[in-house]
């Protein structure tokens, strides 16, 4: 999940926002454009890139020219920066005494590939330990050199402060702040804070049309092959929406299974209307996911979750009370969870998905959450209103300033 729905939380509950993110040819208008900094060209990289990469120096001057203009600020908020505006931040937040709050949406603080996956399996071999070994085994890519710079920026990064000088890290999991303790972070900068979802209301909920829905990322770690294998020969209806290397596979072994349908990239209205006509959401990952939007998407429309007992999956789905869990990768098991689907009160599974978005998920109770984290930080009380600084590496400022 990106800022942009957090950031209509705080703006609706009157804290006023700053974007600070890197300029691109494709940037929306926005107010603080002048003070965006370049960043590092990781596609075509030139010489000069591989500095900004580690250290972007140009970020840390427009950030204090910025800072200047806008006055007071009670708190920064940061997303993913690291290899982009990168930890050349940091001090002039600490100089200015501005508390330096980080949403972990990846597991970058443990692993140099941000991923914990090597060569398409579960790895934690560099979780609290040398990060050489992301460069033995070639984990970037399968090259020694992608593997020897991130490997080196997560070093450098560390040495700059990208721990130390962060007052709370905001983790969308339990399993994530786990992953984070052993990498060394402190507990007492940990906190445990997941998405968030608006749940629909009931009377405008669709009969769902019989069909199991998978939207996603089309990718083999994503669990599609057992996820294939599990409806193959069952009569079950599926139908799969997303973009991803792994398509050419995917079109090939469903070819000649009529009740497997691939519609290509879905998003917006088209998939909503996906979700609300499906049975079942499928969310068959097996590498460890946060807290994937796919399944409070699903219980936000009063869709149970099919989902694989992996990551922070188990914290959404509350077995056979609104959804079900399956061990990842086991074709047999996931059968039997759907058999569990047939079996149960579709009606009152249904209900309970729903109300636990509203109960755990909210928009409120995520406020509440960010506003005490804030507080914890040393942003003042937590009924204040805040002067926040949003900083993140998208290109395009349009989660801060348009969504």
């Amino acid at each position: 999940m990106s800022f942009s729905k957090p950031r209509r939380c705080l703006k609706k509950a009157g804290h006023e926002i700053f974007p600070f993110c890197l300029s691109g040819a494709n940037d929306l208008p926005s107010a603080w454009s002048e003070f965006f900094p370049r960043g590092a060209d990781t596609s075509h990289p030139r010489l000069s890139d591989t500095g900004r990469y580690f250290y972007n120096s140009d970020a840390r001057r427009r950030l204090s020219r910025m800072l200047d203009v806008v006055g007071p600020i009670d708190v920064a908020h940061l997303h993913i920066y690291h290899g982009k505006l990168t930890p050349a931040i940091l001090p002039v937040l600490k100089a200015r005494g501005i508390p330096i709050v980080h949403t972990l949406h990846e597991y970058k603080l443990a692993c140099p590939v941000y991923t914990m996956q090597r060569h398409g399996t579960n790895c934690d071999r560099c979780v609290g330990a040398s990060v050489l070994s992301s460069i033995r085994h070639r984990c970037k890519d399968g090259s020694i050199l992608k593997s020897a710079v991130m490997a080196a920026e997560m070093t450098v990064s560390r040495m700059l402060g990208d721990v130390r000088l962060i007052d709370r890290f905001i983790c969308v999991s339990t399993f994530q702040r786990e992953i984070m303790l052993r990498a060394g972070l402190p507990a007492s900068k940990l906190v445990t804070l997941p998405n968030f979802m608006k749940a629909m209301p009931r009377d405008t909920m669709p009969g769902h049309d019989g069909y199991l829905l998978y939207a996603g990322r089309i990718e083999a770690l994503k669990g599609l092959p057992t996820l294939v294998n599990a409806i193959v020969g069952t009569g079950r209806r599926l139908v799969i929406a997303g973009g991803g290397s792994w398509v050419p596979e995917l079109r090939e072994r469903i070819s000649n299974y009529p009740n497997i349908t691939y519609l290509g990239f879905q998003a917006g209205r088209d998939l909503q209307d996906l979700i609300g006509r499906s049975q079942a959401v499928i969310v068959p990952s097996e590498w460890y996911e946060n807290c994937p939007m796919t399944v409070l998407e699903a219980k936000a429309s009063g869709r149970p979750a099919v989902a694989s007992r992996i990551g922070g999956i188990p914290e959404l789905v509350r077995d056979g009370i609104d959804g079900f869990l399956f061990d990842p990768g086991d074709v047999a098991d996931l059968r039997q969870a759907l058999d569990r689907l047939d079996a149960a009160d579709y009606t009152k599974v249904s209900e309970n998905a729903q109300t636990d978005v509203r109960h755990r998920f909210s928009a409120r109770m995520h406020l509440a959450g960010l506003l005490r984290v804030y507080a914890a930080a040393g942003a003042g009380g937590e009924c204040d209103r805040h002067r926040l600084l949003a900083a993140s590496s998208d290109v395009d400022p349009q989660p801060f300033a348009q969504n």
